[in-house]
């Protein structure tokens, strides 16, 4: 059923409730579809039946003092790609994931992957900020501007989405 605000206002819709596995009532923690993506999705769902997501083809991280360390980055906050997905969306638009490990303070990191600082002029703080935008905002065949640093430079690449695929 519906979550509701204080006003009465429809805010997400309950899915799911995280019990002990003993009660037999709804006691514990409920988790909840934001309203947003059930405005996005719902319309879909009803004229054909499925719903498509878009898909970025990227696997990451927030930046860390680790990686900004590493790196020798200028900048403290962003979403660090540490793998471009073969011949996924990110990867045609000539993103890059880490190439290779460097040692800070006795831990291996992945290093040498493009940094996402802004995604269509938005900024970018954590990894879930692209993610969620994409969710959000985004359709298969839609392009995004990801605004990247790269070897200390920044660069804008346009990356034209596909849909996300079952595996």
């Amino acid at each position: 059923g519906p979550l509701l605000n204080l006003n009465g206002e429809v805010i997400g819709v309950n899915a799911q409730i995280e019990t002990n596995g003993t009660s037999n009532s709804n006691i514990g923690v409920g988790f909840a579809i934001p309203v947003s993506i059930i405005q996005r999705v719902a319309p879909a769902l009803v004229k054909d039946g499925e719903y498509v997501w878009a898909w970025l083809g990227v696997r990451g991280g927030d930046l860390t003092p680790t990686l900004v360390q590493a790196m020798s980055l200028p900048v403290e906050q962003g979403a660090y790609l540490v793998e471009v997905i073969a011949d996924g969306p990110s990867s045609k638009a000539g993103l890059r994931g880490a190439s290779d490990t460097a040692i800070v303070e006795g831990r291996s990191v992945d290093i040498g992957g493009d940094v996402v600082t802004a995604i269509d002029g938005q900024p970018v703080k954590t990894f879930d900020d692209m993610l969620i935008y994409v969710a959000l905002n985004t359709s298969p065949g839609q392009q995004v501007v990801l605004t990247i640093l790269r070897d200390g430079e920044y660069q804008d690449v346009t990356v034209t989405l596909e849909p996300r695929p079952a595996e």
